[in-house]
């Protein structure tokens, strides 16, 4: 009897020890939120990005050789002692406002919340080492050490003339990633004297934490042209193009919330400007601003004129073996940078990306694997966007409809893929030529069976365009 108990109890240790081998996850965010007010720990939101499943959840045809630390023993442990964990994936809607907030842009991203949903630390990518997610909760937990964004922000809303508590939010913000700090850059440069933005650090920082274009904090950062000349010579290209890409942003991010066309404006022409004498990529980095701010705010009429004008002028003005062979220069250079960057480059051979291929679809594994696009994608590719805006739009006028399908021929013309089949059947069918529609979406579907793509969808539509139900 003492044997079959001590056995008993030793598959049971064995049994627990298996069990804490595994990350406790909540089902959802408010799960994890109110287990952290319960607990009192702070929460580590795993972000992973859709498509592809991380190597070592991928079935054995797959074979390829990636296991991310994160699954070992110490980590999970170590993370398991210290957060409550919610795992999700970038298109969870619940997490989309601590994405934004965070300026997430890589993944799998591990962002810590405090139990106020504070974003204290943040950290991204896989590795097959463990000390690198080691290395990341003992800064997690460093960081959870320090004054919050929250108290850091009652600080200055209870001492407004207080610039060190001011200097440290905005710096406390930047170090988590946080770029919308320009209303806070406003506030910052009240409290300086004249004096000061004739100092190199100083006109530096207000530019970092990017100004509207056309805002007090701006204008005062450059009343000295020489410290400006000098410092965009001297920095770093990446810091000088992180300066003007936050400048943007935010400003036309706060004129299409406010609906103040005037911002909009100028950070379409903050854009153009940085592009200094390059004409032509400086009215496409303009029109770009301006068009997401007019579809963002539905000014549709403005963003009709807009598009007509900016696609011919821009896109339509060259040839399409002219731009297959930009695209085909731009394209092998695009191949040597991932092949240089790529993470899976030592492990997966020829064999292993065909078996991907045939698991997840050779669209989606290329895509999210090697990341490089078919000649002449990019202009096909704004091209039908264009055009399906357009058709999106609900516009009747033939004016446009007509631009549209022009637009979209050509697309098909650089990259006779199906989803753009798709779109030049809708805008036949919007300006009443319905047989050819019904054609061309047939072609579409035919297309898509090539590319070994669904075609569930296609068939849907084309069901509609013979019933005149669209």
């Amino acid at each position: 009897m003492k044997t079959i108990i001590a056995l008993a109890f030793a598959l049971l240790i064995t049994y627990s020890s298996a069990q804490a081998q595994d990350l406790k996850t909540s089902k959802s965010l408010k799960t994890a939120l109110e287990q952290s007010s319960s607990s009192k720990k702070p929460i580590l939101l795993i972000i992973e990005a859709t498509g592809i499943p991380k190597a070592a959840n991928m079935p054995g045809n797959a074979k390829i050789n990636f296991k991310s630390a994160l699954d070992e023993p110490e980590v999970i442990n170590r993370i398991n002692e210290n957060f409550v964990v919610y795992k999700t994936v970038m298109t969870d809607t619940s997490i989309r406002s601590i994405i934004r907030e965070a300026n997430v842009k890589s993944f799998p991203a591990f962002v810590f919340l405090r139990t106020n949903k504070d974003i204290f630390f943040k950290d991204f990518g896989n590795s097959t080492d463990q000390r690198k997610y080691i290395s990341m909760v003992d800064k997690a937990l460093a960081a959870l050490k320090e004054e919050s964004i929250s108290e850091l922000e009652t600080k200055y809303n209870a001492d407004k003339d207080n610039n060190a508590v001011l200097k440290k939010l905005i710096d406390t913000r930047k170090k988590l990633g946080i770029t919308n700090n320009a209303e806070l850059i406003e506030k910052y440069v009240n409290n300086l004297k004249i004096g000061d933005f004739n100092d190199y650090q100083t006109v530096l920082y207000i530019l970092e934490a990017g100004p509207y274009s056309d805002g007090n904090a701006y204008k005062l950062a450059y009343t000295n042209r020489k410290i400006i000349d000098s410092l965009y010579k001297t920095e770093p290209i990446q810091k000088r193009t992180g300066i003007n890409n936050v400048i943007i942003s935010n400003t036309i991010s706060d004129a299409a919330k406010n609906k103040n066309t005037a911002r909009a404006i100028s950070a379409a022409n903050f854009a153009r400007n940085t592009w200094t004498r390059d004409y032509r990529n400086g009215e496409k980095a303009y029109n770009n601003q301006i068009l997401w701010y007019y579809s963002t705010v539905k000014d549709t009429a403005s963003y009709l004129r807009t598009a007509s004008y900016f696609y011919d002028s821009y896109y339509m003005n060259i040839s399409a073996d002219s731009i297959k062979k930009i695209e085909l220069k731009n394209r092998e250079a695009l191949t040597q940078r991932h092949v240089a960057t790529m993470p899976y480059q030592k492990q997966i051979s020829k064999e292993k990306l065909d078996s991907l291929q045939k698991v997840y679809g050779k669209t989606m594994v290329t895509q999210s694997v090697v990341t490089v696009g078919n000649v002449s994608n990019s202009y096909a590719n704004e091209l039908n966007n264009a055009a399906w805006k357009f058709y999106e739009i609900g516009t009747k006028n033939l004016n446009y409809l007509s631009k549209a399908m022009i637009w979209s021929r050509r697309a098909i013309e650089l990259n006779p893929i199906a989803g753009y089949y798709d779109t030049l059947a809708h805008i036949l069918y919007r300006l009443g030529y319905n047989e050819e529609a019904i054609k061309t979406q047939e072609m579409a579907i035919e297309r898509a069976k090539t590319e070994k793509t669904p075609t569930a969808s296609l068939e849907s539509e084309l069901k509609k365009i013979k019933a005149k139900a669209l």
